[in-house]
């Protein structure tokens, strides 16, 4: 990876919607290379995919928790069993298992707390959670998924 795929890296991390040819302009090379230059970046997996960012508000998600979840027992099937729920629970923005004193932390969106406490009962069903925390965001001051690729 030299400076050129770094730029375009840079370039569509802020603006993925620009097209080859505007992304060959601000990167100084024609189209055809900066297209080949491309592929090959989505090909050896440092881009993963292209997404719109939506603001959860506009769209009715008024609740943003951050949820430490804890286990009684480090069992691989609970686990398993644990892994395959979250999956299909929509309102998960993202799950971690994590290092230190509990066992995952979550993100998860929901439109009202009436939402949320469904989704905490639904947490609570799953066999070997034995705690959860949550922390409620009273104003988000960062959200970023950019990366530096230098």
């Amino acid at each position: 990876m030299d400076t050129i795929d770094t730029q375009i890296l840079e370039l569509l991390q802020d603006q993925g919607r620009l097209a080859v040819s505007e992304l060959a302009e601000r990167v100084g090379l024609s189209e055809a290379p900066t297209w080949r230059r491309l592929k090959r970046l989505e090909e050896n997996g440092l881009i993963s995919g292209y997404h719109a960012k939506l603001d959860r508000k506009a769209l009715g998600y008024g609740v943003f928790a951050i949820v430490s979840v804890r286990f009684s027992i480090h069992d691989l099937q609970l686990a398993e069993n644990f892994a395959n729920t979250i999956r299909d629970l929509n309102c998960v923005q993202t799950c971690h298992n994590v290092t230190g004193d509990v066992d995952y932390i979550l993100t998860v969106v929901t439109r009202n707390l009436e939402d949320y406490e469904r989704f905490t009962l639904t947490l609570r069903g799953i066999p070997g959670v034995t705690s959860i925390q949550t922390h409620l965001s009273l104003r988000e001051l960062k959200s970023t998924g950019h990366l530096s690729p230098r």
